[in-house]
């Protein structure tokens, strides 16, 4: 049986919606993005179909979806709601300056990880599916991926790609990384003494970023 000791996770946010444009929180309500702006994929889309994938995830809201039906790259396909957005409960659709005298909501700001949504979703049930998609992709590398490296596709959200660089770049925390909709983060991990640890965080596409 083979392994897998590397790997590329390309992990790009979204088309941008038009709550997107209005800077309201967007969650879980399942907004399309907005067909004029598809454009500003196209650069994207060049940059990707350099690369050779052996899979492509997304998250199962309309916004990932369609995103990675324009971006049409040929690769097998899997939709995964554990990859959604954080779930905002309350927030869903406000905005900042709608929420900012909001006690709970400053509170949140302050440490996300602590703080609650009301009738959201919490830092550890978010972190957890997260955590669990994950678990499942290095399992079957393992098992079934030849030696060498392999490139995974995921359309995420804004705050499971925070999160997921927070993760494992440990000098980064989930409010140090910004991703534009239609933009990404290439993530090369190794696995080293049964974890898998990051070597190398770059944009996509263009400008490479150090650890």
């Amino acid at each position: 049986m083979g392994t897998c000791d590397d790997m590329d996770l390309f992990l790009v946010r979204h088309g941008i919606t038009d709550w997107n444009q209005e800077k309201r929180y967007l969650g879980h309500t399942d907004r399309s993005i907005i067909k004029s702006e598809l454009t500003q994929l196209e650069m994207l889309q060049k940059e990707l179909m350099e690369q050779r994938f052996d899979h492509a995830f997304t998250s199962d809201l309309r916004r990932c979806q369609e995103t990675l039906a324009f971006l049409n790259i040929p690769v097998p396909i899997s939709v995964d709601a554990r990859l959604r957005e954080v779930n905002f409960g309350d927030w869903e659709g406000k905005t900042y300056n709608e929420l900012k005298d909001d006690k709970a909501y400053q509170n949140w700001l302050d440490n996300w990880e602590q703080g609650s949504i009301p009738n959201g979703e919490s830092s550890d049930v978010f972190k957890n599916r997260i955590d669990s998609f994950f678990q499942g992709l290095f399992k079957q590398s393992l098992e079934t991926a030849p030696h060498g490296k392999r490139q995974f596709l995921l359309i995420t959200h804004g705050g499971v790609i925070r999160y997921l660089v927070s993760r494992f770049v440990p000098s980064m925390s989930f409010w140090d990384l910004s991703v534009s909709h239609g933009q990404g983060i290439r993530l090369t991990l190794q696995r080293q003494k049964e974890e898998w640890v990051c070597s190398s965080l770059s944009a996509v596409p263009f400008q490479e970023k150090e650890k």
